[in-house]
Order: structure tokens, then sequence, then C-alpha cells
């Protein structure tokens, strides 16, 4: 007499490791990934994202998603920490990333499905790595796209500041005039990126005058909220409308940093030699951290990947797609970050604006100035000696319309990285719901644009 089969209990030892190491099925990703000439109505049926993307227009996400902050924002930040050696820490995360981007591109030539690193992960390790990977993209994506769009604002508020500047006279009782910022105007763009927050378990400063200043209190970011809003309802189009958004916007960006290096190693003496020494200030040690600071820079050849189900001929063009982005986004990198490097001392280049500060550096101010400007402790003193677009007289004229330019242009490339990251989130989101390990109506694709329209907006609404 045969004994019945007991099933394992679903909270026993064997079913919990069956659980977390069940893989998906490679012959069943193939064979999905195959079927690319459905119809629409078959496609919204099986929930399947539409191949609409050319290699083009993987390329052009790929530098789009890379050539952001890293190049507008970063570039400052870690030459803070490096010095004049922050071309080497572009280049050392360039080389780490060509080996992992190959990486990237076996795997999404084999298995040409969204979801980047998540579904690698999941077909090769399984559900429990696959889960975790997932988690760490979508953290990467949220501060990717945040610093992005606050660098945005940042960029927006120096642009309409240089632009209007708008001032008023006032004639005192001796004749004299004296020119001074229009305080409404002034409070407007300092609010609208340094909106405060107040902390509901902080005290109020009872020696303040009006009982009402607040310690330790957050800020938040209006204009950030704002771009990141504008490109989620891009993105709500379509992929195919999407790319051709970013397309030009990408054209207009690289345009603009061509624009930089050309007027930086041609405008005369503005270019010193003297600001590229010593190379390495802090060693090799500030080499390396403002390399782990810069690395989320290159997470383009990621975002990338994530497109792997939108994308005609995977194969082919994803392998090339991937590793021509990161090759493209490394040598603007380089370049730039040595021309804008050579056209100001360090300490002038701030946080938020290098780009911008280098050019104006050298418009109101002489070499000699600079490094006088540079060695003082005070960042407003610094501000107001060389980085003021009120200065008088103006030493290089070009430099100084340049810049303002350059605010201008920087706009346009940073919506483009907000874009690109905010484009890919939603991908791994669509992925992770078909495989039952995020709610099912994120999985859900919009008939008319082959958006998954749920995850593109839980994506924006999280960001700011």
């Amino acid at each position: 007499m045969t004994q019945p089969t007991q099933t394992p209990s679903p909270y026993s030892y064997q079913s919990l490791s069956t659980a977390i190491t069940r893989r998906r099925p490679l012959h069943r990703q193939k064979q999905q990934s195959n079927t690319t000439s459905m119809n629409e109505a078959s496609q919204a049926e099986n929930q399947r994202l539409k191949r609409t993307l050319s290699l083009t227009d993987l390329i052009f996400y790929g530098v789009s998603c890379s050539v952001g902050a890293g190049i507008y924002s970063l570039v400052g930040i870690g030459a803070n920490l490096a010095g004049p050696g922050i071309a080497l820490s572009f280049a050392l995360c360039g080389v780490a990333c060509i080996f992992t981007s190959l990486g990237y591109a076996e795997f999404a030539a084999r298995v040409p499905l969204a979801g980047s690193a998540y579904t690698f992960t999941y077909v090769s390790f399984g559900e429990l790595c696959g889960w975790l990977v997932g988690w760490n993209l979508t953290l990467g994506y949220a501060v990717s796209a945040s610093v992005v769009a606050r660098s945005w604002a940042a960029y927006l508020v120096g642009f309409v500041q240089g632009m209007l500047h708008a001032t008023e006279i006032n004639v005192g009782d001796d004749g004299d005039q004296t020119i001074t910022s229009m305080p409404k105007v002034s409070k407007f763009l300092h609010w609208s990126i340094h909106a405060p927050l107040p902390n509901l378990f902080s005290t109020r400063d009872d020696s303040a005058i009006d009982n009402a200043t607040i310690t330790n209190s957050y800020e938040c970011c209006p204009l950030a909220m704002l771009i990141i809003i504008l490109c989620t309802l891009v993105l709500l189009t379509g992929a195919k409308e999407s790319s051709r958004f970013n397309s030009a916007m990408t054209i207009l960006n690289l345009s603009i940093l061509g624009f930089v290096i050309l007027v930086g190693t041609v405008s005369g003496t503005a270019f010193q030699v003297d600001n590229l020494t010593p190379v390495l200030p802090h060693g090799w040690q500030g080499v390396g951290r403002a390399a782990g600071l810069v690395f989320f820079s290159y997470l383009g050849f990621d975002m990338v990947s994530c497109l792997s189900e939108e994308v005609e001929h995977p194969e082919r063009n994803m392998p090339i797609g991937i590793i021509g982005s990161l090759l493209t986004s490394m040598l603007i990198y380089c370049m730039v970050s040595i021309v804008v490097v050579g056209l100001a001392p360090v300490m002038l280049l701030g946080e938020d604006i290098p780009i911008v500060n280098a050019l104006l550096a050298n418009a109101c101010c002489t070499h000699d100035e600079q490094v006088s400007a540079a060695s003082l402790d005070d960042a407003t003193l610094r501000q107001d000696a060389c980085l003021n677009y009120a200065c008088k007289p103006i030493l290089h004229s070009m430099l100084y319309i340049v810049s303002r330019i350059v605010s201008f242009g920087a706009i346009f490339g940073l919506t483009t990285a907000c874009f690109a990251c905010l484009m890919g989130q939603p991908r791994i989101f669509f992925s992770m719901a078909q495989d039952g390990l995020l709610f099912k109506i994120y999985a859900k694709v919009n008939p008319k644009t082959g958006v998954p329209t749920m995850g593109t907006i839980l994506t924006g609404y999280l960001q700011p």
C-alpha cells in the first residue's frame, strides 16, 4: 500500500528555499522576445512593450542620462576633492564602467527584456537576488533624478539672475547712487530652490524677533518638482515621441558643451596651465574619493539596458548602444572637466554651476585676481569678487556672453538627464510587476502609447 505524498508546508525551509531561488525560464524569455510582429491589440493583451526605438535613440538616451548633473554640477564638487585630477576620476569611473557594460551588453543581447540588472539577476540567480537588485536600482534612479532636478533648478535661477538682473537705483541725500538687487525678485528666486519645510520635531528660536524662526528646518525645491512633473507628462505620450524630444535636447546639450571646449581653448589667457598644477593636490586618495562621488553620473548604460524590450533588433543594437553611449560620455566628461578646471581655480568653481562660474570668473577678473579671490575663506566674498554678473569692468565680453549661453543650454542638458532617469525606472517596475514582485497595475501598458502608465506616474510622484 503506497503512502500518500506529503506536500511541504508553505512555511517549511524547503518551500522558502525554492521560492527565493526560483528563476525566470530563459527559453520562455526568448520566446517572448521574438514576438515582435504582433499587432497593437495583441501587445496590449499580452502586456508587451512596443519595439519602436532605433540604435540612434539608444545612444542618445545613454548620453543624455550620463551627460547631465555629472558635467554641469559634479565637476565642481569632485574638483574640491581631486583638484585638477578630476579628469582622472572620470576616466577611472569610465574604465570600471566599460567592464561592467560588457556584461550588460551580453545579457541585453541574450535576454532583451525590460528591467536591466533586475531581469539579468532574476534569470541568473533567482527571485530573492532579483528583488534586492530591483530595489537597489530604484534607489539609484531616485537619487540621480533628484540630484539632476536640483541642479536644473540652480542653473535656471542663475540664468534668470544673469539675464534679468533686476536692480533698482537708490539716490541718497548727498546725491550718491547705489545699486541694490530688488528684494522681491531675490527672495522669490531664493525661495524657488530653498523653500523652507519646518521640522515637526524642532523647536522655535525664542531669541528671534518675530518668534517664528524654526531651527533645523528642511528645504525643498519647487523648481525641481516642476521639471519632474513636465518630464513625466512627456514620458506619458509614448516611447517614440519621447525619443524625439530627447534627441533634440541632447543635440543642443552636446552643442553647448562643444562650444565650451572651443571657447575655453581659444580664449587666449583665460585657460591657465597654472590652474592645472599640482595635478593631484590630495594624491590618488583624492582621485579615488572623487571617483566614488561621480560614479553614479555614468548611470546611462544601465538606463539603456532598461529599454531592451523596446529596441528594434536588440541582439545587434543593445551592445552597440550600451558601449557606444558609455565611451561617448567618458570622452565628454574628461574633455570638459580639463577645460573647466583650467579656466579658473578650483575654489571658484563652486558646487552648483562650475562651468558658468569658470567662464564668469574670467569675464570679471584677471588670473591674479582669481587667485586672490580663491584664497578667501568666505564663499560670499568669493562670489562678490569674481562671480557677479554686475561686475565692472567686464574684461572678456565674449566669455561673459558665453556664460549666459551656457546657463541657458545647461537647462536643456539637465532636462534630458532628468528625463532619461525618469524613463528607466518605470521599466523596472513593469518587469517586477510581471514577475509578481510588485502590484499588477504597474505591469499594464497603455495600448495607445505603449507606456507603463502607472509606473511612470509613480516614478514622477516619488521623485520630489
